[in-house]
């Protein structure tokens, strides 16, 4: 498995992750970028947007889904996601305008600017089997619906199911967010997992069951609690980002870390989404590794990266136990 995060931030996240012979499966976790920034940085890793297998998407705000009106109508790639969140989607794709994380409208890319490129949908490329108006086919026992709708392909993958897509193995699980029906994803390939839990005010059991599985763990680090309350966002927003279905803080990042750790294994964390008013990557990693050591962790025993909105972390799991400077901090 190789992951490569394209950006993480509160402006826009993405990230890539590609398994089996020769990386046949190319699935993204969010598309929160504009379609050309995406396009350029898969270009980069040698991937072009049309081999995309899928979008799994976490939610219905902007920074995660700006990308999808290209990727679902021009290349035609499916939007892998729960019900409730892909009802979101329809939504945002006909109204043109996605709500951000903060509560703004955000208007889609338009068509001038090479963005947007609306093209029937081809009756092969999904369908197997007709039923009434809606498209329905089921491969062996996978719990994936491919639901070609409206021209917008989507597989729907309810919460709490897993399936495999292509090699890739993909659980999701309920965070707690002010969207719809908000979810985390664990995917597994050959004895590797990756978890992603992004956008989530708390952690529950079950998340955390599910990060302790993880090689790599992506985890969101947002802010720093007093630089945030103290700091300019108005009161309302302040506290919707500590609320329980807000965002987690550097302190609680390092609260869920502890509560699966392991250490009989090393492991990889990515913290993400962190805020460019109420935190910096210096306070995020410096709040982990304090916490860590204070509780007697051994450092050598975890990777701590903070993603920046840019192109950031690479991990890929077949290179790992050939290069031992992967695993020094």
């Amino acid at each position: 498995m190789r992951v490569v995060s394209l950006g993480s931030s509160s402006s826009g996240n993405s990230l890539y992750v590609e398994a089996g012979p020769g990386g046949r499966t190319r699935l993204l976790v969010d598309a929160g970028l504009g379609v050309r920034v995406l396009q350029a940085r898969l270009r980069s890793l040698g991937v072009d947007l049309s081999q995309l297998r899928g979008v799994l998407v976490t939610h219905e705000h902007s920074d995660h889904v700006l990308a999808l009106p290209s990727l679902l109508r021009r290349y035609q790639v499916p939007v892998i996601t729960n019900e409730e969140t892909f009802a979101a989607i329809e939504q945002g794709l006909a109204a043109g305008a996605w709500r951000s994380d903060s509560g703004k409208l955000v208007v889609s890319p338009t068509e001038a600017e090479g963005d947007v490129v609306i093209q029937e949908q081809s009756e092969t490329t999904l369908v197997q089997e007709q039923s009434g108006v809606e498209i329905v086919t089921r491969i062996q026992e996978s719990t994936l619906v491919y639901r070609p709708v409206n021209n917008v392909p989507a597989l729907i993958l309810p919460t709490g199911k897993t399936t495999a897509v292509g090699d890739i193995e993909v659980t999701s699980f309920p965070i707690l967010h002010d969207a719809v029906a908000p979810c985390g994803y664990l995917l597994s390939v050959g004895g590797c997992r990756l978890c992603v839990v992004t956008d989530t005010g708390e952690v529950t059991s079950e998340m955390l069951s599910m990060m302790a599985q993880a090689d790599l763990l992506v985890l969101e680090s947002n802010h720093d609690r007093q630089r945030l309350l103290r700091g300019p966002y108005p009161q309302r927003l302040k506290q919707r980002i500590i609320s329980s279905k807000g965002h987690l803080s550097n302190d609680q990042a390092a609260n869920a870390v502890l509560k699966t750790w392991r250490p009989d294994s090393i492991r990889w964390l990515w913290l993400g989404h962190l805020s460019k008013t109420n935190n910096t990557p210096s306070l995020a990693l410096t709040s982990m590794r304090e916490r860590l050591q204070s509780a007697g962790a051994n450092l050598s025993q975890l990777h701590i990266t903070v993603l920046p909105p840019g192109m950031g972390g690479i991990w890929d799991s077949t290179q790992l136990w050939h290069a031992p400077s992967l695993w020094d901090l």
